[in-house]
């Protein structure tokens, strides 16, 4: 069992797999990506959540990776990644919203936006802030790695 971590806000998560989902979109094709989010969603609701949840994460979650990889992919220049995941956190809760509406079949849940939209932007600058900083550590391995190849490229072979 997954223990969650305590907010004080009903439906308010701090969403550390949105991390992943970050990592991914910074060195894989939007197809990995959501392949990736797709199994994360499943493994989660088996484990946790429950399978009743699933709309709701596949819905968010699928969302959230498209519309953050269009924006990493098309605008990265204007948006940081702790940009890119404060709009995946929004898409996120609106499209888990926008579920659960179709589901009771009332707008009456979307009263409750304006605290997941306030709850999105604090968890995402969060979550942000730590995928950043991993997608660029990341960096600088891949980039430490290819250089010390091509620097055996070029090493004499030894004399023995």
């Amino acid at each position: 069992m997954i223990i969650p971590i305590p907010i004080p806000v009903p439906g308010v998560k701090l969403g550390l797999g949105n991390i992943i989902t970050i990592i991914a979109i910074a060195f894989l094709s939007l197809k990995d990506v959501l392949i990736i989010v797709f199994l994360r969603c499943i493994v989660v609701a088996a484990l946790s959540k429950g399978i009743t949840m699933l709309p709701f994460s596949l819905a968010g979650g699928l969302l959230s990776a498209v519309a953050m990889w269009v924006v990493y992919k098309k605008m990265s220049r204007i948006f940081s990644i702790k940009g890119i995941s404060v709009i995946g956190a929004i898409t996120h809760n609106t499209a888990q919203l926008a579920v659960a509406s179709l589901i009771v079949r009332e707008t009456v849940m979307l009263y409750y936006f304006p605290v997941l939209l306030i709850s999105a932007v604090v968890t995402g600058l969060i979550t942000g802030s730590i995928g950043e900083l991993t997608v660029q550590e990341i960096k600088k391995k891949r980039d430490l790695f290819r250089y010390n190849l091509v620097l055996q490229s070029f090493k004499l072979p030894s004399k023995e």
